[in-house]
């Protein structure tokens, strides 16, 4: 299965002390914007679950012709947020009571904006070391994740090096406290420790530096970073849990039997993870980035409902909490005997071609893609499976293509590399795409649809598990008797 890569998101955290000599006790923050090349556009204060990083709303404002506006909100507790517009990104670090600008730089200056106010030079060099970042993309011509292990080396160094700067400058500035220093200090540790967890996706260990193998096979356990929603621990954290935990069960019990190992996988999962002996905030959190991860890529099945029974019981955190919930309710929403959401696309003759037309048949639909190895290796199966049921005209197989490669598909298609059942191509992006519609994590990925247009699985069997011609004419049984 395909498995999504985690993208860096332009801003880091770090916490405010609420035992520092300046704490505000109000709780409203007012966040001042003057940037005239956003003028017009609708800048959205928000701050990112860490659990999933899907985007919380703290307040907008819609800029006026000159750029300017003001947002204004109230927050409980230190956070790290982010301004989003068309023509402006900006990551800052808001405390209760800040009142904090953010303003267009001077001629000159290789960033877009600046802050003033509270906690002005905290965002300042923090804001610098997003320029740093960016810079270290590519390393003498190359994109990091393409360097061999001492170019690598030199690019993390080279990081650290840029970091240190800043907290040499940050040390200068007048009323910044000493918390503030050591803050930035563990933002930038954490920011290297990303960029070595980045650099290790998708790579054997022989191609890894010794020193990062050792990083990357330990969690950081940092409970600042997850209180204020540092994004870049999350991501530690999603890419921790995928090697270290969860590729780790599969390779544990890679003799079980695939059905055998899938019905005690997510408590095998939470064996792991509380042996690990985290702190209380640490654990839960993994806990719910765990059962998030597996509804995302499998679903809901009795096991997880079980584990998400407990959850809901043992976690603390309402945030953690409500990720969980919201996955199981888009779940729901596709389960057994609910209407099948229906979705177009065109066919490899340019014809439109939705779902709903083929009302009155069982639809057994495979999602694929050209560049997909593991979709490709299940079409012989599935030639097969279509033979068994050739003439029959109440079972149609629909293959249902998410390339963005228009002329790749047709390609393939044409040249007889595929199964003969109905094609169609339906891209990823839009919201009524069958990839957002169906919750697709990663594919191959295969729907059961009766004949009423009800879903039957919406993580059906794939072909090569010889499943599913028994499903079909279990189908075809019931939809004769319902007929009579």
């Amino acid at each position: 299965m395909r498995y999504h890569v985690f993208t860096f998101l332009v801003f880091v955290g770090i916490l405010f002390q609420l035992t520092s000599c300046d704490q505000k006790r109000n709780k409203l923050v007012k966040i001042s914007i003057d940037h005239l090349k956003a003028a017009g556009d609708t800048v959205k204060i928000v701050r990112s679950n860490m659990v999933n990083l899907d985007t919380i709303g703290l307040g907008s404002v819609i800029l006026d012709s000159a750029g300017k506006g003001v947002v204004k909100f109230e927050l409980d507790a230190p956070v790290f947020a982010s301004a989003m517009a068309g023509h402006l990104t900006s990551g800052f670090f808001i405390s209760p009571g800040d009142e904090l600008a953010i303003v267009s730089s001077k001629p000159g200056s290789k960033l877009s904006v600046s802050y003033e106010g509270d906690g002005a030079a905290l965002n300042q060099v923090i804001n610098e070391s997003v320029q740093i970042w960016n810079g270290l993309g590519k390393w003498n011509g190359a994109f990091a994740f393409q360097l061999d292990k001492d170019e690598f080396l030199n690019a993390k160094d080279s990081l650290q090096r840029g970091y240190d700067q800043l907290s040499a400058k940050l040390k200068l500035e007048k009323q910044v406290s000493e918390e503030m220093i050591d803050l930035f200090a563990r933002y930038s540790k954490m920011s290297v420790l990303f960029y070595q967890f980045n650099y290790a996706v998708g790579k054997d260990s022989s191609e890894i530096p010794a020193s990062v193998r050792k990083v990357v096979e330990t969690l950081p356990i940092d409970t600042i970073a997850l209180k204020i929603g540092m994004p870049d621990y999350s991501m530690i954290a999603a890419q921790f849990y995928q090697h270290q935990i969860h590729n780790a069960v599969y390779g544990e019990h890679e003799k079980m039997d695939a059905d055998s190992l899938e019905s005690i996988f997510p408590f095998l999962v939470e064996k792991k993870i509380k042996a690990a002996g985290y702190p209380k905030q640490i654990e839960d959190f993994m806990r719910a980035k765990s059962a998030d991860i597996q509804i995302r890529m499998a679903g809901l099945s009795p096991q997880i409902m079980k584990l998400t029974s407990e959850l809901e019981k043992e976690i603390i955190s309402e945030d953690f909490k409500n990720v969980i919930r919201e996955d199981v309710a888009r779940w729901e929403k596709i389960g057994p005997g609910k209407p099948a959401p229906d979705f177009t696309g065109l066919t490899p003759d340019g014809k439109k071609l939705s779902l709903s037309d083929l009302r009155g048949k069982i639809v057994y639909v495979d999602i694929w893609a050209t560049w997909c190895g593991y979709c490709i290796d299940e079409f012989p199966d599935s030639k097969k499976m279509e033979a068994e049921f050739k003439g029959n005209d109440q079972v149609a197989f629909l293959y249902v293509s998410v390339d963005s490669d228009t002329l790749a598909w047709k390609k393939m298609v044409a040249g007889g590399k595929v199964p003969n059942g109905l094609h169609m191509l339906n891209g990823a992006d839009a919201p009524e795409s069958i990839w957002n519609l169906y919750h697709v994590w990663g594919i191959p990925r295969y729907l059961l649809i009766d004949a009423q247009g009800r879903i039957v699985a919406a993580h059906a069997a794939r072909p090569s598990s010889g499943d599913v011609q028994a499903e079909l004419r279990k189908l075809l049984t019931t939809s004769r008797v319902a007929q009579k």
